[in-house]
């Protein structure tokens, strides 16, 4: 399988719109958002998304057929523009447990390192989402705090929180 990762442009918006609503449907309960909601989004709106300066969205590629996507940006709460945080992350089913997760922290921490101000990435996850616990060990990234949160399934489970220092 020829696998390839690429950051979208606007011009991206229809294959990152199908991917995304792919995603929340096949695992809702691992997104802060929903279905219903971003089904109603117009192309303006995903072009939006993918215009953002503080933003890259990564599609994950098996050939010419998108089999995934992930995001980082720069955090909109630290006004000093120090913070990354890692989100959106998803695969297909068939393309999970094939060392996938590698290409995507290490893209997306590649972009956060080229950032002047970004000092730090900060990812979370959903307790239950032991994959992503995982994954974010594996990548260097140490657990500072939780938080209860109620997710958009309306199950209420903490939210696990971890930080990766990437400049002194």
């Amino acid at each position: 399988m020829n696998i390839s990762i690429r950051q979208l442009t606007e011009d991206d918006w229809r294959d990152f719109s199908r991917v995304r609503l792919k995603a929340l449907q096949t695992d809702p309960e691992v997104f802060g958002s929903n279905y219903e909601k971003e089904s109603q989004m117009t192309e303006a709106e995903w072009r939006g998304r993918l215009q953002a300066k503080d933003n890259a969205i990564f599609l994950i590629y098996a050939g010419d057929m998108p089999i995934g996507m992930t995001g980082v940006s720069i955090n909109w709460n630290d006004p000093t523009e120090k913070t990354a945080l890692l989100w959106g992350s998803w695969l297909a089913p068939r393309a999970r447990r094939k060392g996938l997760s590698e290409l995507m922290y290490q893209t997306r921490i590649n972009w956060a390192k080229q950032q002047p101000t970004v000092e730090k990435i900060i990812v979370s996850h959903r307790a239950s989402n032991v994959a992503s616990k995982y994954a974010n060990q594996k990548h260097g990234f140490v657990l500072t705090h939780k938080t209860e949160k109620v997710w958009t399934d309306g199950a209420t489970e903490d939210e696990i929180f971890y930080e990766l220092k990437i400049k002194p």
